[in-house]
């Protein structure tokens, strides 16, 4: 999809972006990078391994986000895990138009990252933090800010991805 291709075009890539942020969001993000390498499981390795054919993660994020410092580190590692699988990252101001109008949204929560098919069509995507990272009251649990559950966003991302 025309959309989707030219916001990958100017995507930045996982270090340029993560580069762009101040020394604070860069330390924050970096305690969640040492996690996220050790946080992707047997299954989501073996899934991504065999994939078939290629595809994008475009993420909608910014480096002020502590939703971000958490996951962006986990689908980063997803990419790199994946020879077939491109990691692009935009600014939330950059996706807005595109995003709301391809999925619906009035709020385009970060991160926002859509795996795209290798023309750029949507597959689905992982909004903001995973499923079980919220309470039975909204709140959000105290085991996903400490990165507890940065394997569920590992498994939430890896699920859209064809295969089994």
């Amino acid at each position: 999809m025309k959309d989707f291709k030219e916001l990958l075009e100017t995507a930045s890539d996982y270090n340029e972006f993560v580069g762009s942020g101040s020394e604070e969001d860069r330390n924050a993000l970096r305690h969640f990078e040492v996690l996220a390498n050790k946080a992707l499981p047997d299954d989501v390795i073996s899934k991504l391994s065999q994939l078939p054919g290629s595809y994008s993660i475009l993420v909608a994020a910014e480096m002020w986000c502590p939703d971000c410092h958490k996951n962006l580190p986990v689908i980063h590692a997803v990419a790199a895990s994946a020879p077939a699988i491109r990691l692009g990252i935009v600014t939330r101001n950059k996706a807005e138009a595109v995003f709301k109008a391809h999925f619906g949204v009035e709020k385009v929560k970060i991160p926002f990252a859509v795996i795209l098919d290798e023309n750029a069509t949507p597959l689905g995507q992982f909004i903001e933090r995973p499923e079980n990272a919220t309470g039975k009251n909204g709140e959000v649990i105290e085991s996903y800010k400490n990165g507890e559950l940065l394997a569920e966003t590992a498994r939430e991302v890896t699920s859209i991805f064809p295969g089994k």
